[in-house]
């Protein structure tokens, strides 16, 4: 049964490919693949969704890989569609940031005992948004200027709460 669901991501994106050809030879007006290759790593992405869900839930790598490449493709959609510019591309390289911590994040609330996953998941999200409001130019100047001389602040603070943790969590070390 475990080979059968293997077998569906491919299965699904061979029959959409072969429609799409299909549809091109018999002269359907459709978009270029120059506009639709972001379909690939979006279908790829859910596919791994759908076999995340049909195989009983048991591999939440899959929702991981799944979330972040059903994102990347709906982000690059956004481009060839012509909402955004490729040239403006060093303005949105956070997104890709935005990307992992939300993948992570979806890992972890399918199995919510992994804590761990929320490391990477808060830092993702954090450096993320940070970033993309600095690219962006959605803060202004003088909070931009404020927060590239304070960050380090946020280490002091992370480190604190890590020592914080080691000494006062219940079972001490031996």
């Amino acid at each position: 049964m475990l080979q059968r669901r293997g077998a569906l991501t491919p299965g699904l994106l061979l029959i959409l490919f072969g429609a799409w050809l299909l549809a091109q030879n018999l002269g359907v007006p459709l978009p270029g693949l120059d506009m639709l290759w972001p379909a690939l790593p979006l279908l790829f992405g859910l596919g791994l969704l759908l076999q995340f869900f049909l195989g009983g839930r048991k591999d939440e790598g899959l929702v991981f890989s799944g979330v972040a490449a059903a994102l990347v493709g709906a982000f690059f959609f956004e481009f060839t569609l012509g909402r955004l510019r490729w040239g403006d591309m060093d303005r949105y390289w956070p997104v890709f940031v935005l990307i992992g911590g939300l993948a992570f994040l979806a890992q972890w609330l399918v199995n919510p005992a992994q804590r761990g996953l929320l490391i990477p998941a808060g830092l993702g999200l954090l450096v993320g948004l940070v970033a993309i409001t600095f690219t962006l130019n959605l803060a202004s100047p003088a909070l931009i200027q404020q927060v590239t001389k304070l960050w380090p602040l946020a280490l002091i603070v992370l480190g604190l709460s890590l020592l914080a943790s080691y000494f006062f969590r219940e079972n001490p070390p031996r």
